[in-house]
């Protein structure tokens, strides 16, 4: 898994803009490095994890370091689309394929190369979904859901609200 991991970092790293791009990208470029507030929700998970992480970076322009966060972020969610494909299918061919394919889909993609809230949130729903299929596997609950929820409603919460509205539905 930790080779999905880079060789995604790599390539996300390898094609982000070093300065300002398209969307929101300036308004949360601004938002990790004052520790401020952006427009409605807030985000405040994403302010204050990639406001400590641009600041701890010690190399790149503002507009970089605050794209390498969204990169390491998707990068993550990629991993954690491997992890829960290898729970449901077996062999690694298929969660090989099905992590590729959404790392390099255009959608997903040109989010993981700016400043934007959403990769953050697919890791945390991928992780989430991989923790309730532990649960379901060990017929256990983990208090690690609870804090998992709390961390994506923090985020963003009206998608995660409706993600997880779905992996309750899956779990059922």
């Amino acid at each position: 898994m930790a080779a999905i991991f880079i060789a995604a970092l790599a390539l996300y790293a390898y094609t982000t803009p070093r300065t300002v791009a398209l969307e929101d990208d300036a308004l949360f470029i601004g938002t990790l490095h004052f520790f401020g507030v952006a427009h409605p929700p807030g985000y405040p998970l994403h302010t204050l994890i990639g406001g400590i992480f641009y600041h701890l970076l010690p190399f790149g322009t503002p507009a970089l370091r605050a794209h390498l966060f969204s990169a390491v972020a998707g990068a993550g969610a990629g991993t954690m689309i491997y992890a829960v494909t290898a729970m449901l299918i077996p062999g690694r061919l298929a969660a090989l394929f099905a992590a590729s394919a959404y790392m390099v889909s255009k959608t997903f993609w040109s989010q993981a190369i700016i400043a934007e809230v959403y990769t953050l949130n697919a890791l945390l729903f991928f992780l989430l979904l991989a923790l309730c299929l532990n649960c379901i596997a060990r017929k256990k609950m983990q208090w690690s859901l609870a804090m998992i929820t709390g961390l994506g409603l923090a985020n963003h919460y009206p998608l995660f609200i409706l993600a997880a509205a779905g992996i309750g539905g899956y779990t059922l």
